[in-house]
Formats: C-alpha cells, sequence, structure tokens
C-alpha cells in the first residue's frame, strides 16, 4: 500500500494581496505550466518519464527521474519573487548524496555569493531546505527523514516581512527560523534557469532519483490551512474560478506609429466564465483601452485591445493596466506593459585598436526608421584620455545614415600599451552615451624591467636597480648553462625580496627562468608578485608554482575571489628547466613556456589584475605568500628576467640558449667573480661577469699604480669569461687584476 505525503516551499510579498499561483506543473503528461502564464519547463539530460502513479487521487499522474534528466524553465524574475511558496510531492528512491526535487539558484563564483532557494534529501537522508543570503555560503534548515519510496509532503517559508523560514512535513511544522538576511533571490547578480528532478546552477548535478508531482510556486507565504488544502485536494483545489490569467507583465513590439494591439486574457478556471467589467491605464497619454473581450468560457482566450500612440515622442514607454473582473480571488490585476521606440538608433563597434598606428577611423551608423541622430559630444576618458583625440560627425540620416569618427594618437613620448574611452554622446533615447574601447601600443625600445643573474646575491644587472636583498640562507652554484654565470641554491626556508614598484607589475609581462627543483612537495614558488586581500577578498600579480601536485603551474589574480590556474606539465626533480610565463593584456591570453615550448595557454576575459591594484607586496624569489613567509622554493634558481611585454616563443627560446643578457645585451655589473692559482704553475686564471659577444681589456699591477695589459682583445664566452695569465714574473709576492671593457 502506498503512503502518500508531499512537499512545498513558500514566501510572503509585501502588498497583502491573496496569493496568486505564479506556475503549476501538474507534471501528468509533460512540464507544461497550467497557469498559462508561460513558465514551461523541457527535458534536459537524461530520461523523465511522465504517466506515473500520481501522489493521490487529486493531484493525477507523476514524473519519474531515474536518470541525470531533469526539468529546466528559462530564468524569469516572477520565479523568484522575495518573498514565495513552491509545492510539491516527492517520493525519493534513495538517501544517498544530495539529490533536489527542485532548485532556483545562483552561487556566484563558486562561493563569492549565494542566491536563491534549493530543497534536498541531503547526503544524511534528511529533508533540508537551502537559501542564499548574497554572501558566502548556504542558510540551511533541517526538516526530518526522507523515507524512502514514500511520497512526502513537505512544506518550505520564507517571509521576507519578517525574515522568517520554516519547513513543515506532512502538514505540520517541523522547524522555524526568524533571522535577518536569510534569503536573497537568484537573479540579484546572474539568472540561472529553475530546475526539477536536479540541482546546481546549471542543472547538471545533485539529481533527484524518485518521482515528483504537482510543482507549483506562489508569489506570497501560504497558510497552514492553504497548504493542507493543497496535501489533500492538490494546487487546483486553492485556483479561482473562474481565473483571469495573463503575465504580469507584457512587452509589446512598437514601431513608432499609431498601433492598435490586443493582450491576451485567459480564463484559467475550471467551470465558471470569466467577465471583465473595466480596463484602464488612468492617466497615461500614449496608451487606451478601445475594446473589452465578451464573457470567456473556462480555458478559453478573449483580448483586450489597447490603442498606443507615441505622441511624437520616442524611447521607453511604460503603463499600468488595472483590469478589473470577477475572478474569485484576485478581483484586480495591475498588468505592466512597455514597450520601446529606438529612433534614432547609433550603432557603432565597440572598440578600435590603433595597433602601432597614430590614427584611425570609426564607422558609426543611425539605424533609427524615421528620426535623425544629432551628435553633441565626442568625449575622451580613461587612464591615457590626454593621448587620444577624437572628431566626427554632428549628424546622421536616418534609415542607416552613417559617418565617421577620426581618431589620433600622441604617445607623448611615452612607450607602452595605452587605453581610454571614447564617449559618443547623442539624441539616442535608450543610449545617449555609447562607449568605444580605444587602445594604440608604441613598442618598448627597451623591454627589460630587470634581470636577476643570482650569480652570487640578488642584483638587478639590468641598470634598473630593482635589487633584492637576500633573507635566510643561500649558497653559490653552478648555473644552468654555460650562458648563464652562477646559479643559487635555496633551502626551502630562504628567499630574495625586491621591494614593490608597479614597473614590476605591469598589465604586459614576461617572466623568465631557470629552475632547479629537488623536492615536489606541497606548493614552492621559484617567483611570487602577488596580493590576495584580506585572504580572499580579491587576489591580483602572478605565481609561478612546483604545486602540491608535482606540475609547474601559473597562478594569476583577476580582482576577484580566488585565482586562475593553468598547469603546464610534470616536474622533473634535480633536473635544470627553463620555464617562461606571460600575459597579453590586448588578447587576455596567458602562456606557460617549458624548455622553450609552449606547454599551456588560454585565452579569456580577466584572467590577470597586476599586484599593486589594491596593495602593495614585495616579489619575492623563492618564496611565496604576500609576505614571502610560506611556499618556500627547495632547489637552484638561475638568470631570472622580468619584461614588459608578452614575448614570442622565438624571443624565450633565445633566452633559454643564450641567457636574458646574451637576449637583450644588458650587461652585468663588471665584476670578477673567481681569482684561483692554476691550471699550471705560476699560473692565475681570472673569471668574471662578462656581455655576449663582447671584447674586454685585462690588466695586472703589483703596487695598483703601475698596471701592465695582458690583452686587449679578449673576446666574452657569454654571461660569464675566464682569462689565464700565463706572464706572472716568479717570485711574486702578490698581484692585483683588473678588467673593462674595450
Amino acid at each position: 500500500m502506498k503512503t502518500f505525503s508531499k512537499i512545498l516551499i513558500s514566501c510572503l510579498t509585501l502588498n497583502g494581496a491573496h496569493a496568486e499561483l505564479v506556475a503549476h506543473w501538474p507534471l501528468d503528461t509533460d512540464a507544461l505550466d497550467a497557469t498559462a502564464n508561460g513558465y514551461d519547463g523541457e527535458i534536459q539530460g537524461g530520461t523523465v518519464t511522465y504517466g506515473q502513479d500520481g501522489a493521490n487521487a487529486n493531484t493525477g499522474s507523476s514524473a519519474s527521474f531515474p536518470d541525470n534528466g531533469h526539468l529546466d524553465i528559462p530564468f524569469n524574475e516572477a520565479l523568484n519573487a522575495e518573498s514565495f511558496t513552491v509545492a510539491l510531492w516527492a517520493n525519493a528512491s534513495s538517501t544517498g548524496g544530495f539529490a533536489s526535487p527542485i532548485t532556483s539558484r545562483d552561487d556566484v563564483g563558486g562561493g563569492a555569493s549565494t542566491h536563491g532557494f534549493i530543497l534536498y534529501n541531503d547526503n544524511g537522508g534528511n529533508w533540508n531546505f537551502w537559501t542564499g543570503d548574497g554572501d558566502p555560503g548556504w542558510d540551511t534548515m533541517v526538516g526530518g527523514f526522507v523515507e524512502p519510496n514514500v511520497w512526502t509532503h513537505i512544506a518550505l517559508t520564507f517571509d521576507a516581512a519578517t525574515d522568517t523560514k520554516s519547513i513543515w512535513i506532512n502538514g505540520s511544522l517541523a522547524a522555524t527560523e526568524t533571522a535577518p538576511a536569510q534569503y536573497s533571490p537568484n537573479g540579484t547578480v546572474e539568472f540561472e534557469d529553475l530546475h526539477i528532478g536536479s540541482g546546481q546552477d546549471d542543472g547538471l548535478n545533485f539529481y533527484f532519483d524518485g518521482l515528483i508531482d504537482d510543482v507549483g510556486i506562489w508569489n506570497e507565504v501560504l497558510e497552514e490551512s492553504f497548504i493542507q488544502n493543497i496535501m489533500d485536494n492538490g494546487i487546483l483545489s486553492g485556483r479561482a474560478d473562474p481565473a483571469l490569467s495573463t503575465p504580469n507583465a507584457v512587452t509589446i513590439d512598437l514601431d513608432g506609429t499609431v498601433q492598435s494591439l490586443d493582450l491576451p486574457i485567459k480564463n484559467a478556471g475550471q467551470t465558471q466564465s470569466l467577465n471583465i467589467s473595466a480596463a484602464t491605464f488612468g492617466d497615461d497619454a500614449n496608451f487606451s483601452v478601445t475594446t473589452l473581450p465578451g464573457s470567456i468560457a473556462p480555458g478559453q482566450t478573449g483580448n483586450i485591445t489597447i490603442a498606443f500612440n507615441p505622441l511624437g515622442t520616442t524611447g521607453e514607454f511604460l503603463a499600468d493596466l488595472q483590469i478589473t473582473s470577477d475572478d474569485s480571488l484576485t478581483p484586480v490585476r495591475i498588468i505592466s506593459i512597455n514597450g520601446v521606440i529606438h529612433d534614432p538608433m547609433l550603432v557603432s563597434d565597440q572598440t578600435l585598436d590603433l595597433g602601432e598606428t597614430t590614427n584611425g577611423s570609426l564607422t558609426i551608423t543611425n539605424s533609427g526608421a524615421t528620426r535623425a541622430l544629432n551628435i553633441s559630444a565626442y568625449n575622451i576618458t580613461g587612464p591615457d584620455a590626454e593621448k587620444f583625440k577624437a572628431s566626427g560627425p554632428a549628424s546622421l540620416a536616418a534609415g542607416g545614415g552613417t559617418g565617421n569618427v577620426e581618431v589620433t594618437f600622441d604617445s607623448q613620448g611615452e612607450e607602452g600599451t595605452f587605453t581610454a574611452s571614447l564617449e559618443i554622446v547623442s539624441d539616442d533615447p535608450l543610449v545617449p552615451t555609447a562607449v568605444v574601447a580605444l587602445s594604440a601600443q608604441v613598442p618598448f625600445g627597451d623591454i627589460l624591467v630587470a634581470w636577476w643573474p643570482l650569480d652570487i646575491d640578488g642584483t638587478d644587472a639590468s641598470g634598473n636597480g630593482f635589487d633584492g636583498t637576500i633573507e635566510g640562507s643561500v649558497t653559490s652554484a653552478e648555473g644552468a648553462n654555460a650562458t648563464t654565470g652562477g646559479s643559487l641554491t635555496f633551502d626551502g626556508g630562504s628567499r630574495i625580496d625586491v621591494p614593490f614598484d608597479q614597473n614590476l607589475n605591469p598589465s604586459d609581462f614576461t617572466v623568465t627562468m631557470w629552475a632547479n627543483a629537488s623536492t615536489t612537495g606541497g606548493f614552492a614558488s621559484p617567483i611570487t608578485s602577488r596580493d590576495d586581500v584580506n585572504g580572499g577578498v580579491s587576489t591580483h600579480g602572478f605565481i609561478i608554482y612546483n604545486d602540491n601536485g608535482g606540475s609547474w603551474n601559473f597562478w594569476t589574480g583577476d580582482g576577484n575571489p580566488g585565482w586562475d590556474t593553468l598547469p603546464a606539465g610534470p616536474v622533473l626533480t634535480d633536473t635544470w628547466t627553463h620555464l617562461a610565463i606571460s600575459y597579453d593584456s590586448l588578447t587576455e591570453t596567458k602562456s606557460f613556456y617549458v624548455d622553450g615550448v609552449l606547454a599551456a595557454s588560454d585565452t579569456a576575459a580577466n584572467q590577470y589584475s597586476p599586484n599593486g591594484t589594491v596593495e602593495m607586496e614585495v616579489l619575492h624569489i623563492g618564496a611565496g605568500q604576500d609576505d614571502g613567509l610560506n611556499f618556500y622554493f627547495d632547489g637552484k634558481i638561475d638568470d631570472v628576467g622580468l619584461f614588459r611585454a608578452a614575448l614570442s616563443e622565438q624571443d624565450i627560446n633565445t633566452i633559454m640558449v643564450s641567457g636574458v643578457g646574451g637576449f637583450t645585451g644588458a650587461a652585468r655589473d663588471l665584476v670578477i667573480t673567481a681569482l684561483n692559482f692554476g691550471p699550471g704553475d705560476g699560473q692565475v686564471t681570472i673569471t668574471f661577469d662578462s656581455v655576449s659577444n663582447a671584447t674586454y681589456i685585462v690588466e695586472r699591477s703589483t703596487d695598483l699604480f703601475i698596471w701592465d695589459e695582458l690583452t686587449d682583445n679578449l673576446n666574452s664566452d657569454g654571461e660569464t669569461t675566464s682569462f689565464t695569465d700565463l706572464s706572472l714574473p716568479a717570485g711574486t709576492a702578490k698581484a692585483f687584476y683588473r678588467v673593462r671593457p674595450l
């Protein structure tokens, strides 16, 4: 023998009117909305089988949800009122995991904020009512155990006037709570579909396994007696007869002329004819009612005929139509009527990229049918507004008239990427200010921002002064190859700190380096310039990780909570690996190159916001976190370069082979790094930092006054060069050497 029970979710509006049924899905033979309000559902993802035994004799048939099949109802604000009631019968086949008979929710950014409501057969085997409150996380309420293979009647309510949410099981109150900020409707931020038989924002998870019947949504909290009546007699028992059915908001097509328009009115009652006694727009001058329908039989439709006159104006038109009828529950209905006449209408591209040129042209069009477009201003705003100028026509003819906006650019001697916004101000009634994003580029004469050879310390060899300070213990070691000189070994608790400077955090960048990791445990960062505001409010900057999965990973902050990650393949321990990360702001592309080959790339909006956007954190070599006190790198690092451009794969290969100095021609500080006896008796070998393809003079002195030239034609071996003095006089007690470029 089948046991019956039923599920209901509810919430109260503030206007005090009788509860209005917004949508009703009987689920007897299809997913159509029986109110005729048009909120019809469609099967998605798998199987939904109609015609199953219903919850009771008054609810008709039910629908079975045996797999990933579910019903999607397109988002509509009416389905997500500030106060609402949702009713349904559910018969769960199991209690494993989270299974949702109905969901209308929005989890923004995977946790930034939550909105909407969820009914769960939760992973503890309980009926559970979840609401999003606009903050991270969900407000949950437990209503008792789920009995498998049993029809259960549940009522969930939220009252916006009192901030009260409640849950009923089989018509009896099981739990209630009054507290501020428990519910923020789906549609507050994003607009997600309503799902019957599944959950998650997209409906592709938390699938319900079982039967669902007689689902309804109201725009107010239902009284307990009303809930019990629906439980016993079905949703139809609480409906008006006769019942005026029409959407609460109607959009009409306006063409700029005097028009006559029909508004369909359906009688959703069961037995009584519907009679409309009056329909008025009040004092609105643009709209009037010319004809009322006659008596409308149950299930039939009649038309209210509306006259519209633009009276020579254009733009958006809004009016409230008050309909008086013998609807037994709602004798007076207010319907919002809206329409748009977009004439004149400015049409323009949304971007203009001048590239490396100093001028460009933008075509604009008036797509309005009858009115000329008058343009009052061309304004330039934004970070580089003073470098752009624009001029264009004062008017465009109706019906497709076009004109050109001329844009000029002057970098004023600066280099880099420049952006601004062009605002076209016109008498377009809907978009009075059209915005065009402008951009231009001037190639950097010197794209090298900083170069840390890491031969013996954290000195910046670019000459730009971004010297780093060693924190902890680092030791010198052999470099990655002959062109890079020496390297530094980081012991898993040491780092080099480079004081914050906005130049170290450009909008376009490439970071190149050699890394030799000793381990793959945890997160270890060979370089970090990042800002994680208040531990998760927003993230900015870039990170390279030897991550906890043993992969090289490129992280960027995008100004929102969380990080955009780009894994690039396994870390080979005790092996020199050349790494290069880049970001191109124009194409919004981030890339990761490993040993000179593109290993991963992603083009997507909003992937990178520089460190310095909110807070100004130090750049760390050999450690991570904002303060450099975590995510320590264990291993060797060599030849770190930072560039203010997204370099090509060819450039990155050149750096890998020739070193940062060989690619840029930049010189290290001329430092003798080693002075040793040998290789033969009476010989001395000098080793010094050098520039590839340069020529040096080497001199010797025994008293620092007289200097003997040993060679004036020593060609460099790369970034490190050696010279052996074969002519040291026998018996010399001490000798001094100096090196200078030719």
